[in-house]
């Protein structure tokens, strides 16, 4: 159930700018990408990033930094599927605040060969130009999460107060 002020997204939206041709919201697009991830369409994934996306993970990371474009996107997960296997997201949480997309979602994976498990929860700040993902940031800290948001928007509208995702 939704609060007051809360929008379910469930399916594309009316955009009027295109002249009427229906097209898929940002939140829809990152739900997809959620969905490709978990399905192992790594290339879906990557279709909908800019060629000089840039990736940033928190210094508490097992392998924090700056990953830039698809090579170095494919590094860094390649890091990750070496030590946990395929990850999978469930979305808990996803809003829009400006030209970003924020997602908290629980991560799990347990390496084939390493034995190593992972169970967590990750934000995931999409950033967006135009349909493109052009940046994510990835946080453990909510609250250092929402700071950062801050800058860029005070607070969300009224279509963008965050939404517990339906398990």
């Amino acid at each position: 159930m939704h609060g007051a002020g809360q929008r379910v997204m469930s399916g594309p939206e009316w955009d009027t700018a295109a002249q009427g041709f229906m097209a898929e919201t940002r939140t829809e697009l990152v739900r997809r990408g959620y969905e490709a991830w978990n399905s192992g369409d790594r290339s879906w994934v990557l279709e909908h990033m800019s060629e000089d996306v840039e990736w940033v993970t928190p210094a508490e990371d097992p392998d924090p930094g700056t990953y830039h474009g698809y090579e170095g996107l494919e590094q860094f997960w390649a890091q990750w599927r070496a030590a946990v296997g395929q990850l999978n997201f469930r979305i808990e949480e996803i809003f829009e605040s400006g030209d970003s997309v924020v997602v908290t979602a629980r991560r799990s994976g347990r390496g084939e060969h390493s034995g190593l498990e992972v169970s967590d929860r990750v934000m995931q700040v999409f950033t967006f130009d135009g349909d493109k993902c052009v940046r994510v940031h990835e946080y453990y800290d909510r609250e250092a999460a929402m700071r950062d948001l801050a800058g860029e928007r005070t607070e969300p509208g009224p279509s963008e107060a965050p939404q517990a995702e339906a398990t």
